[in-house]
């Protein structure tokens, strides 16, 4: 898929901007995709809860994760 390419694509610099509080939502919309895409339909579910009830703390984990993989975290 177009999006999970260009997302991966992307320079470390930007990956970091869109670690930052609120554009971190790019990175959960970027997992529920890869997670349909997989067809693996609980992972989906899982990012989707995440997101919900933990995309306030959760970006922190994706900001550490990128500094430090250059990827966000998946389980």
């Amino acid at each position: 898929m177009g999006y999970i390419k260009w997302m991966d694509e992307l320079s470390k610099v930007l990956k970091i901007v869109f670690c930052i509080f609120y554009l971190d939502l790019t990175w959960m919309v970027y997992r529920i995709i890869k997670a349909f895409q997989a067809k693996n339909t609980t992972m989906a579910i899982v990012w989707i809860v995440i997101a919900v009830f933990l995309g306030w703390i959760w970006w922190i984990v994706d900001l550490i994760y990128v500094i430090t993989q250059d990827k966000v975290i998946e389980f």
